[in-house]
């Protein structure tokens, strides 16, 4: 178990990257109340425990919590008997580093001060590393901005996003791992029509290294939120039943057994529960003259129109 942040009881909530994030979009209000909860309790204590019953207790003995958790637990990972969410530790392992690094430029400047002597110049071997530095350092932003940005399809946030490629790349990312994953999401988009405010930022998609997806690029998640609009028909005379993807116009409701046009099944059901038990073909009579009339005479038209009569 990893020890707790004393002196850290918060860290950096990007509101742009959690709302932007397609795990938090798909979640229901209670699924993102257990999931910010969860992530605050990881950060409190360094990490959580397993057992569910535990999991549920922490979450205010939440009714639905088992059915919740099902749909949200693909967010956390399991190590060594305890289970983290990656990006919150990587925000905790960015801000050890930071202090750290602070810590130590401290010390160095307290004992510059209290020798009364300047820093020493740098030596060869330090000039030789930070010119590699700057040598990788050139390499990396130029990828970046001929490769990463140049395909990446939402274009905000790019200093954050650049950022976030030079470190993963600096830390031993390889390129091709990036831009192979990117490439699997560009396709995934497109073929589920993904509009660009519900793809996520590229620091977002950096951060949370979906570079190395391969559950979600796998599943059909993304391409389940485009929804096709029906019509349901029914004939008022045979009550023969058909759907069509589009509204049909009046020369298109002839119904095939050729006695009766076809109306919307909502509005049929709709007059046989208002007048009780009378048949069908009487609502029809009496309630949809007007309309029978307006088809007959336009596929009268229609039928002129082609020299049939």
């Amino acid at each position: 178990m990893r020890n707790k942040i004393n002196k850290a009881p918060a860290f950096q909530f990007y509101a742009g990257d959690f709302l932007s994030d397609l795990n938090v979009q798909i979640m229901t209000m209670a699924q993102r109340g257990i999931y910010i909860t969860l992530l605050a309790m990881e950060w409190i204590e360094g990490s959580l425990p397993p057992d569910m019953r535990t999991l549920k207790v922490l979450c205010g003995q939440h009714p639905n919590f088992e059915d919740d958790w099902n749909s949200i637990k693909h967010c956390f990972y399991e190590e060594n008997g305890r289970i983290y969410n990656r990006r919150l530790e990587s925000e905790r392992n960015n801000m050890i580093s930071y202090r750290e690094r602070m810590s130590s430029n401290g010390k160095k400047g307290a004992k510059a001060r209290w020798d009364g002597k300047a820093i020493a110049r740098p030596s060869n071997k330090e000039v030789e590393v930070k010119k590699k530095r700057n040598v990788k350092e050139k390499l990396y932003y130029d990828e970046f901005e001929n490769e990463f940005w140049v395909a990446y399809p939402r274009k905000d946030n790019k200093k954050r996003a650049k950022d976030k490629y030079w470190k993963l790349r600096n830390s031993g990312i390889e390129k091709e791992t990036i831009m192979n994953g990117l490439k699997s999401y560009i396709r995934q988009w497109k073929k589920a029509g993904t509009e660009s405010e519900f793809i996520p930022m590229a620091s977002t998609w950096l951060n949370q290294e979906r570079y190395e997806d391969e559950l979600i690029s796998g599943t059909k998640v993304i391409e389940n939120l485009t929804v096709k609009k029906s019509y349901d028909w029914i004939c008022i005379e045979c009550g023969e039943e058909t759907t069509t993807e589009k509204d049909l116009g009046v020369n298109d409701k002839l119904c095939p057994c050729g006695d009766g046009i076809l109306e919307t099944k909502s509005s049929v059901l709709a007059q046989r529960s208002a007048v009780g038990s009378r048949p069908a073909a009487k609502i029809s009579s009496t309630q949809n003259s007007e309309e029978k009339k307006e088809f007959e005479k336009a596929f009268g038209n229609m039928l002129n129109s082609m020299g049939t009569r």
